[in-house]
């Protein structure tokens, strides 16, 4: 005889985040990034929806810095990344960590995935 058998449904979080909690920290994660991990900060542009983000990472040996629109999607309740792509590189971490401060949303939101 066949048992029954309670489901509990479970939220599935492909990645985590960790919050970086200031400027100081952000550079230190940055210059310790793998290929496979990069840094979302909020951004404070003019030209980009909602201030727009700016996404950090590792690309070929380059650090690649990364802006787009910050759009809300109801269904998900939460920003995405949208349109609007554009994309810097620097040589060092320390170049991409100026960069991104000089575009970011005070005070500072950042995660690290």
């Amino acid at each position: 005889m066949a048992t029954a058998r309670k489901r509990s449904s479970r939220k599935m979080e492909l990645y985590s985040e960790r919050r970086i909690k200031d400027e100081h920290d952000l550079l230190e994660f940055i210059e310790a990034l793998d290929e496979d991990e990069g840094i979302r900060l909020d951004g404070d542009l003019k030209n980009h929806s909602n201030g727009g983000f700016i996404f950090l990472g590792i690309y070929r040996g380059s650090y690649c810095v990364n802006i787009c629109d910050k759009v809300w999607n109801p269904k998900l309740r939460k920003h995405i990344a949208g349109e609007k792509d554009e994309w810097y590189y620097f040589e060092t971490g320390k170049e991409a960590w100026r960069f991104a401060l000089k575009e970011a949303r005070r005070p500072l939101h950042a995660w690290l995935y």
